[in-house]
C-alpha cells in the first residue's frame, strides 16, 4: 500500500482487536514487538516471584496469577500475554542460564486455551503436552537422553521410544485417535487418567533425566475453561489441577518440579481462587489475585505507552530511514493525543494507530498531526467468541 512513503515496510500496528496471537506468523500479532521499558517493573516482579532471581530457584512461588484489572473484554489487550510470551523467550534462551548460569536448568512453556469449552483436567494435560512439543522442549530432551536411560528411570518403553525419537506428537495422537490440536469428542474424557500420567509422571521423569530442575507453565486464557462451566465443574477442574501438581504423590508433586502461572482477568481469577479454597489448597499454596502469589499487569503510563508505539515503528522502519524524527510520520503530539484519548489502553491505541496511518496514506497526508488524528474515529471492534464444544 505504499508505506515506503513513510519510510516503513508495512503498517507497523496490529489490525482489528490487537489481541496477541503467539502462533501467528505476523510480527504485529505474535509478541515479536515488545517494549521492555514499558514492562520493566512486571519483568522484575516476575523474576523475583516465579524464578527466585534474588534468592534461589527453590524459593520461587510455585503457583500464582498474572492478571489485569477489568472484565473479560476490558481486561484484554493490557499486555498479559505479551509479558508471558516475552518471559518464555527470555527463559528458554539458554534454559535459565541468564539467571543462574549452569547451576539451574529450567524451561518455560506457554499454554493457551483459545476455545470456550467445559473445564476438564484431560484438556489441560492434552494442551500442556501439545505446548511442550511446540516449544521444542521434547526436542531438547531427545538431544540429552536415550531410550535405555529413560526406561531405567521408570519411563514406559513406548513413551521413552517416542521421546528419544522426538515423535511424541504421533504417540499422543495414536492414543487420542485424532490430531493433538483437536478437542472435539466425548471419548476424549476417557483419556484423562492416561494424559495425566503421561505428563505428571512420564514427562517429568524425562525432563529430569535431561537435566531440568523445573518448569514454568504459563497458562493463558484459562477463563475459556471456567467462564462457561458450572460452579461444580470449575471446582472439580481446579481441584484436579491443584492436586495433580501440589498434593498427589506423583513425580511432579514429589519433586516440586512445576510452577503454574494462570493468566486471566480479575473476575475469572476470583472464581478460580474460590474453587482453589474449596479444594482445600489455599492454606499450603495461597492463590489469590490480590495476594503475593500474583502479578498485576498495570496500565502503562504515558511514557511507557509512547515506547510501545516507538517499538512498533522501529520494527517496521525501512533500513534507509535518514530522518531524525523516530516517530515519523507522526508528530509526538499526535501520538500523545491518541494514547490519551484511548485512556492509555494498549489494545485500543495500537488498533487506532493502525486505522489512522491507513487513512493518512489514503489521503496523501505527509505529517500526521493531532488535528488529523481527531478526524479518524475510533472503531469499536466486536468480539467474536470461538465456538467450543457443547457441555457433555
Amino acid at each position: 500500500m505504499g508505506y515506503d512513503k513513510y519510510q516503513l515496510t508495512d503498517n507497523p500496528f496490529p489490525r482489528g482487536g490487537a489481541i496477541l496471537k503467539p502462533e501467528s506468523s505476523d510480527s504485529r500479532e505474535n509478541g515479536s514487538i515488545f517494549s521492555v521499558n514499558a514492562r520493566a517493573k512486571e519483568i522484575a516482579e516476575f523474576e523475583e516471584k516465579f524464578i527466585g532471581k534474588k534468592t534461589s530457584f527453590e524459593d520461587r512461588i510455585r503457583c500464582g496469577f498474572l492478571w489485569a484489572e477489568g472484565d473479560k473484554y476490558t481486561g484484554r489487550g493490557m499486555g498479559k500475554t505479551a509479558l508471558a510470551v516475552y518471559m518464555r523467550h527470555r527463559i528458554n534462551k539458554g534454559f535459565g542460564n541468564v539467571y543462574f548460569g549452569d547451576k539451574k536448568r529450567f524451561f518455560c512453556s506457554y499454554i493457551s486455551f483459545n476455545q470456550q469449552m467445559v473445564a476438564k483436567i484431560g484438556l489441560f494435560f492434552q494442551e500442556t503436552l501439545n505446548s511442550l512439543i511446540k516449544d521444542e522442549i521434547f526436542n531438547e530432551i531427545s538431544k540429552r537422553t536415550d531410550v535405555d536411560s529413560l526406561i531405567k528411570l521408570g519411563v514406559s518403553s513406548t513413551f521413552a521410544q517416542s521421546v528419544a525419537n522426538n515423535s511424541v506428537r504421533s504417540y499422543l495422537e495414536e492414543i487420542l485417535h485424532h490430531p493433538l490440536d483437536m478437542r472435539l469428542t466425548a471419548k476424549d474424557w476417557r483419556h484423562d487418567p492416561i494424559l495425566k500420567d503421561i505428563f505428571v509422571n512420564q514427562t517429568t521423569k524425562c525432563l529430569r533425566a535431561a537435566g531440568f530442575n523445573g518448569g514454568i507453565l504459563l497458562v493463558d486464557d484459562l477463563e475459556n475453561l471456567t467462564d462457561r462451566s458450572t460452579k461444580k465443574e470449575t471446582e472439580t477442574f481446579i481441584k484436579d489441577l491443584g492436586l495433580s501438581f501440589f498434593r498427589t504423590g506423583n513425580e511432579a508433586s514429589n519433586s516440586n518440579f512445576y510452577t503454574i502461572i494462570l493468566t486471566t482477568h480479575l473476575q475469572s481469577a476470583q472464581k478460580i481462587s474460590e474453587a482453589w479454597t474449596v479444594a482445600g489448597l489455599s492454606s499450603a499454596f495461597p492463590l489469590n489475585p490480590k495476594a503475593r502469589a500474583s502479578l498485576f499487569t498495570r496500565k502503562p503510563d504515558p511514557e511507557q505507552c509512547v515506547d510501545i508505539v516507538r517499538q512498533h515503528l522501529l520494527f517496521y522502519r525501512d533500513s534507509s530511514f535518514k530522518l531524525s524524527d523516530e516517530f515519523y510520520p507522526f508528530t509526538i503530539d499526535a501520538i500523545k493525543t491518541v494514547i490519551q484519548e484511548c485512556d492509555f489502553h494498549p489494545r485500543r491505541f495500537l488498533s487506532r494507530f493502525n486505522r489512522i496511518i491507513v487513512e493518512a496514506l489514503s489521503n496523501d497526508i505527509k505529517e500526521i498531526t493531532p488535528d488529523f488524528v481527531r478526524t479518524v474515529p475510533e472503531v469499536e471492534e466486536e468480539e467474536e467468541e470461538a465456538l467450543g464444544i457443547e457441555e457433555l
